[in-house]
């Protein structure tokens, strides 16, 4: 781009690539799931860990503690997958109240935080138990290495949590590529940990029906495990709106997040 007077840019190669093909028909992102999908939640078995790790067709979970505040009861799991991985899970409810409807809630880092309380406070009082978990990678489950880029000179001088999320060099975005050539990207292995969190409040909480909920960012990902799951009911949140790959083309956006790079995500309608 330097060097010569009628450089185009990898962007615009890209745009006029997603151009010339632009009519082939879309693809639903249900599909996609279930095409890159690495383990088949619904027909694993939910069981209680016992120590062992477990099989490919297990989900064990692990109560590791839990504390009141007042009216409000939290408890602490461990939900362990796919062999080695492990889900910090934390269950909001009324200790007077029996489970009747269920949130999954979750930021751009993962579960909700202290900062987070008026948030879920608000769902507690509307009748709603919070279920709010880690996915893998994110969370406590981070990965604890800092990122050093010769071609991102700027990583250095960020703090870890945004260095780590960094699009462009970050810890994450090794991750995310290294999904894609394993054939599970990590948005779709972000929608199977939403699966599992939602099998465990419907079978071990007793949850009678599921919502989603997601701030900024993260409302893209809340929308789509909505759509992929038809029983998972979206609740809109306020100025917030779902990321579409095609616009992203159009406007040869060149960062943004991530943890949402999708394959022929263009295409998907």
């Amino acid at each position: 781009m330097v060097d010569q007077s009628d450089f185009r840019s990898l962007a615009e190669v890209i745009r006029e690539y997603y151009e010339e093909r632009k009519s082939q028909p879309a693809v639903g992102l249900s599909t996609k799931y279930y095409e890159f999908r690495a383990m088949q939640v619904e027909n694993s078995k939910l069981e209680r860990f016992n120590g062992v790790p477990p099989g490919e067709d297990q989900i064990l979970w692990e109560l590791v503690g839990g504390s009141n505040s007042g009216e409000i009861r939290i408890d602490k799991y461990i939900l362990h997958h796919s062999r080695m991985l492990e889900m910090p899970l934390l269950f909001f409810h009324k200790v007077s109240n029996a489970p009747q409807k269920t949130v999954l809630w979750f930021g751009e880092t993962g579960k909700a935080t202290r900062a987070d309380w008026p948030e879920l406070e608000k769902f507690l009082q509307s009748g709603y138990n919070v279920v709010t978990f880690d996915f893998r990678g994110l969370g406590e489950t981070r990965m604890m290495y800092t990122a050093v880029s010769p071609d991102d000179p700027s990583l250095g001088k960020l703090d870890f949590d945004r260095a780590y999320a960094s699009s462009l060099s970050g810890v994450l975005a090794n991750y995310v590529y290294n999904s894609l050539l394993t054939g599970h990207p990590y948005f779709f292995q972000m929608i199977e940990d939403s699966q599992i969190a939602s099998r465990f409040a419907t079978e071990k909480l007793g949850t009678k029906s599921i919502a989603v909920a997601a701030p900024g960012d993260a409302y893209t990902l809340a929308s789509a495990i909505a759509e992929i799951f038809p029983e998972i009911k979206l609740l809109p949140q306020q100025n917030a709106t779902a990321l579409k790959w095609s616009e992203i083309v159009e406007r040869k956006q060149q960062t943004w997040p991530i943890q949402y790079l999708v394959p022929q995500g263009a295409h998907i309608h």
